[in-house]
């Protein structure tokens, strides 16, 4: 009872910390860490020049205004200078492994830093701590991953309270200040949520836009022009590995007279089964496409010629089978992979195929010569 409860509520708090992102599967939160990660590059390089800056004229101010030992000075002005590397150096780094390498590292300067100074300072007021109510606003909805987010949360909040700890000021101070942290906190928390939620859903949207330009809408294959965007890639990957790749050229027989005959919503249904025959004798890695009207393309990356051929004859017996009640048969032409072909000429071959078996009675598998 107390694990299933303590797993409730361990599942509330992600979902109120993480929102959409929660609800993923772990690979496809992966990803999508993945993808936040590397469009926030931009904006966390610019944020940790603009925090280097504050840094040095607050360090500046200091050496000119504020009394100080040289030997400190000459410290500060060297984790400053360090600070303005770092940042200058971060729009430079590939390794996401690296980029939270050196993160921690600034954030852990910059807190140096800035702590120093307020350890130092003999009045009253909170002043010189007021720069750490800017850090969980400024940096937590830049922040992708949770454990690095509450770490760095957990690393500022701890000099937080060890200042508060060591200062002079009235305790009404220090509470408003501690309120006024906690407010900042929650603030960046929440763009942070917003943030992920606004990119998670945008992701989901360009995918949804990119399904619906390569994707036919009566069958679920592929469209011409996805056929064109991913079968072409898939081939050169395939002749790169070494793989011998086949193409299909699939066309239903008497197609016009089963229209002529049964009507058009009868050459849908028939195209649609052929969608879902294919659909699933496919495997992974192998693209199959409606280029128009009632002809199809199947792309088998590696791929024999006996192969090939039984792959045909599976998909005409199991759409004979869907089909029956119309009639309806298949002629599909093969051709497989020669030296300098590209996807096209595979197509070509593959449709004078298709032709020979239109001409030889239909209802057959022809592989190109």
């Amino acid at each position: 009872m107390f694990k299933s409860t303590a797993r409730s509520a361990q599942l509330m708090l992600c979902h109120v910390l993480e929102g959409d992102l929660a609800g993923l599967p772990a690979h496809e939160r992966r990803e999508q860490y993945r993808r936040q990660i590397q469009l926030l590059h931009g904006a966390m390089s610019k944020l940790l020049v603009a925090m280097a800056v504050l840094a040095a004229l607050i360090s500046a101010y200091e050496a000119f205004v504020l009394p100080a030992l040289p030997s400190r000075l000459v410290l500060q002005a060297g984790g400053v200078a360090l600070l303005v590397w770092i940042a200058v150096s971060y729009r430079n780094v590939v390794s996401i492994r690296r980029r939270r390498a050196l993160g921690l590292v600034f954030l852990a300067l910059l807190l140096a830093c800035l702590a120093v100074p307020a350890m130092e300072w003999t009045g009253p007021s909170l002043l010189p701590l007021a720069m750490f109510l800017l850090l969980p606003v400024t940096w937590l909805p830049l922040l992708v991953k949770p454990h690095i987010t509450f770490g760095g949360l957990a690393l500022c909040t701890a000099v937080v309270l060890a200042l508060l700890a060591e200062s002079t000021a009235p305790g009404g101070e220090i509470r408003l200040f501690g309120f006024y942290y906690l407010l900042s906190t929650g603030a960046g928390l929440v763009l942070r949520r917003a943030r992920s939620n606004l990119a998670t859903r945008m992701d989901r949207q360009v995918e949804t836009l990119w399904q619906r330009a390569v994707s036919d809408p009566l069958t679920g294959l592929l469209n011409r022009q996805g056929w064109l965007n991913l079968a072409g890639t898939a081939m050169a990957e395939a002749l790169r590995e070494g793989r011998q790749p086949a193409v299909l050229f699939i066309d239903v027989d008497h197609f016009k007279r089963t229209n002529d005959e049964h009507g058009h919503l009868a050459g849908d249904d028939l195209l649609r089964a052929l969608g879902q025959v294919i659909d699933a004798r496919i495997g992974p890695g192998e693209y199959c496409a409606r280029l128009g009207g009632e002809e199809f393309a199947c792309l088998l990356p590696d791929s024999s010629v006996d192969s090939a051929r039984r792959f045909a004859e599976r998909l005409a017996s199991d759409y004979r089978q869907r089909a029956r009640d119309y009639g309806s048969t298949l002629s599909v032409g093969i051709a497989t992979y020669e030296d300098g072909d590209v996807l096209n000429d595979l197509l070509a071959r593959a449709d004078v195929a298709l032709y020979q078996a239109k001409r030889s009675g239909r209802d057959q598998v022809v592989v190109s010569k």
